[in-house]
């Protein structure tokens, strides 16, 4: 049969089917399964980049970041103004104790004057070493009351310089803090964007195998209906006499017209998975085979 050597794998059958039917069996070809399309939709999904991370957790973390800084330094102030305020207590508490202390001496001193009035000792010794004790004890605790309101003072205006130096710093204080947090935010888009890449890369990778075994499944059903309809149609002619007529020639002249095209490795991969050339090789498709097996120095 005279035909013209095929340069795709679908002239290749076209051939294969025509010389079938030629020498073996001469009825009309077998029509394949038309294969339908699954209608699957992929999810679409553009990861972020770094810098685009980066970027967006930055405007999450610094939309309230003036509003913190405020109120940082209002709590800040608000403490000063306590402080300032306790300063002003301790001031005037410790002067009301220290003229509760000299109203008192003055009281005592004034009654012991009187009692040694009375007794007629009013320029004794006496008198004299008691108005001198009395005087002691006022000075001794004006003393401690000064000692006590300076130490308070001390402490609270130790603090106040502290919270000074926070309020001075503030700025930068704030800006340390937000960084962390905007490192923060990062590892946690980062997660979420491997997450979601990870999940669509899944998802769609299980409608690539699902296409793949429905593909599989009609490729199958259509080896299986073609060979039932072989066994049904075939059987004018046995192997010798197709072998006189010159059919083995001529499909094996067909199907390596096909695959000289092709690099002899490409070739024989491809012939491993073609497995229905089998219905019209027979058993020269072992030799075909291993012709393009040698080939490809395998």
């Amino acid at each position: 049969m005279q035909f013209n050597l095929p340069t795709t794998k679908e002239q290749m059958y076209t051939t294969l089917n025509d010389l079938f039917y030629y020498y073996r069996i001469r009825r009309d070809s077998f029509e394949e399964i038309g294969l339908q399309p699954l209608n699957l939709t992929r999810l679409e999904y553009t990861p972020e980049t770094d810098l685009e991370i980066m970027n967006r957790a930055r405007s999450l973390v610094t939309a309230g970041q003036k509003r913190e800084i405020e109120e940082y330094k209002m709590k800040l102030n608000s403490r000063i103004e306590e402080i300032d305020a306790q300063l002003t207590l301790i001031e005037q508490n410790a002067l009301l104790e220290i003229e509760t202390v000299k109203a008192l001496y003055s009281e005592s001193v004034e009654k012991v004057e009187k009692q040694a009035i009375k007794a007629g000792l009013i320029n004794s010794n006496i008198v004299i070493d008691k108005t001198a004790k009395l005087e002691d004890s006022k000075n001794s605790k004006i003393a401690k009351i000064t000692q006590t309101k300076n130490q308070k003072i001390a402490e609270l205006t130790a603090e106040k310089e502290a919270i000074l130096a926070q309020l001075a710093q503030s700025g930068t204080y704030m800006q340390q803090v937000h960084e962390y947090e905007i490192s923060k935010k990062v590892a946690e888009l980062c997660v979420e964007r491997d997450t979601l890449n990870r999940e669509v890369f899944i998802y769609n990778n299980g409608l690539d195998e699902k296409e793949q075994r429905y593909k599989n499944t009609i490729k199958q059903t259509q080896a299986s209906l073609l060979i039932r309809y072989l066994d049904v149609s075939a059987g004018e002619f046995t192997k010798d006499q197709l072998v006189d007529m010159g059919y083995y020639e001529d499909v094996i002249r067909c199907v390596c017209g096909y695959y000289d095209t092709l690099k002899p490795s490409v070739a024989y991969r491809d012939i491993l998975d073609e497995v229905k050339l089998a219905i019209y090789l027979d058993d020269y498709y072992e030799s075909i085979i291993y012709l393009y097996k040698s080939d490809a120095g395998m």
